[in-house]
């Protein structure tokens, strides 16, 4: 029987040499670090452009159809449904702004002018 021995001194163990594991992990480290900037970079690049597309530079056309219906429902009589404090629906008149400053205006008119004929017959 052939019997194979090894001694210590047969085995080779080789440890990394200390300056090659710092600049491997010092420059992979900087790597991570340089790609984490990179992708937030872009990240944030790619949200401010989508705010600006989506917010800032929201087609006027829209803004005006929307400013027109708008101005169309101040200047026409329509109604509308409401819940009131008891759950019930109530229908409400919208009447135009004109028309409505127009009614504040003389029910003002003739409150003043009560005021002063019942100031006047109290003398």
């Amino acid at each position: 029987m052939s019997e194979s021995t090894t001694t210590t001194s047969d085995i080779i163990l080789d440890d990394p040499e200390a300056g090659s594991t710092w600049f491997i992990s010092l420059v992979s480290m900087v790597l991570l670090v340089v790609t984490v900037l990179a992708l937030v970079a872009i990240y944030f690049d790619f949200a401010e452009d989508e705010v600006d597309r989506k917010v800032i530079d929201q087609p006027v056309v829209d803004l005006q159809k929307l400013k027109l219906d708008q101005q169309v429902t101040l200047t026409e009589y329509g109604s509308y449904k409401i819940e009131n404090a008891d759950g019930d629906e109530v229908e409400r008149v919208r009447i135009p702004i004109a028309r409505a400053m127009d009614l504040v205006v003389a029910e003002g008119k003739s409150r003043s002018a009560a005021e002063t004929d019942g100031a006047l017959a109290g003398r």
